[in-house]
């Protein structure tokens, strides 16, 4: 039997996945440019796939594991004569996904990624600094953090849980990022695997709590991150005409 969060997830995610179809029945790309803005959309956090090594083969516009979406937006956004002045992650129908690929994005964004992490078995506390080579040219530097001279953005739902809940959370703590949509639907506590002595598998969750910093303290994301600006309709999300004449106006 369901318990009332679980119904009340439901019916939100049921909203805002059965609008954005409605308003974009042939699906939306993980990468798309209208005008001066550019969207980029995926609905989990998807690991890199082992096989894959983008040093020696870039990834292509069909790419679907989220670091390879994230390498090609940066691709595509900081190419020569780029148009591109806002840039904007829908995060509105992520469930989450791998903790290691939030980073990556995170990083993409912000030009570093600093998570911090609570075990609320022990309370010990944590905070780690991370990098990438986004451009893939082998180096850890400031042409892979270009993203950060554009106007950014993170547009969020209350269908936006754990890791889609963890970046939006980092980048309103980080005043880098503004926060479009509505308040991120939470989720704090990595997933936990486990099974019983009969081989019957199951998840829970852990006792690691992703957390962020402020002034040395330490703050949980389970309330989730309220947006900067509220968008109050569901189909506002993914009128994305309509929506890049609004960023343009926030100046």
């Amino acid at each position: 039997m369901e318990g009332q969060s679980t119904l009340s997830f439901e019916v939100q995610e049921y909203k805002y996945k059965s609008t954005r179809r409605a308003a974009r029945p042939d699906g939306i790309p993980a990468y798309e440019e209208i005008g001066n803005t550019a969207y980029i959309t995926f609905d989990q956090f998807e690991s890199l796939p082992k096989e894959e090594n983008y040093y020696e083969t870039p990834p292509a516009g069909d790419t679907e594991d989220t670091i390879g979406i994230m390498i090609y937006a940066y691709q595509q956004i900081t190419r020569e004569n780029s148009p591109i002045e806002n840039v904007v992650l829908d995060l509105s129908c992520n469930l989450g996904g791998d903790v290691d690929t939030a980073i990556f994005v995170i990083a993409t964004f912000l030009g570093r990624a600093s998570i911090s992490v609570k075990d609320t078995m022990t309370g010990a506390l944590s905070t780690s600094i991370y990098h990438v080579d986004v451009n893939l040219d082998g180096k850890f530097d400031a042409d892979d953090r270009e993203l950060i001279d554009r106007k950014l953005f993170c547009l969020t739902s209350p269908v936006s849980f754990s890791c889609g809940n963890l970046v939006p959370c980092v980048f309103k703590n980080s005043n880098e990022v503004t926060l479009l949509g509505r308040t991120s639907g939470g989720g704090s506590c990595a997933v936990l695997p486990m099974s019983t002595a009969d081989g019957t598998a199951f998840q829970v969750s852990g006792p690691l709590r992703m957390s962020f910093t402020k002034n040395g303290s330490f703050y949980d994301i389970d309330r989730g991150a309220e947006p900067d600006f509220p968008l109050v309709y569901p189909a506002s999300f993914y009128d994305r005409e309509s929506l890049t004449e609004y960023l343009n106006t926030l100046r």
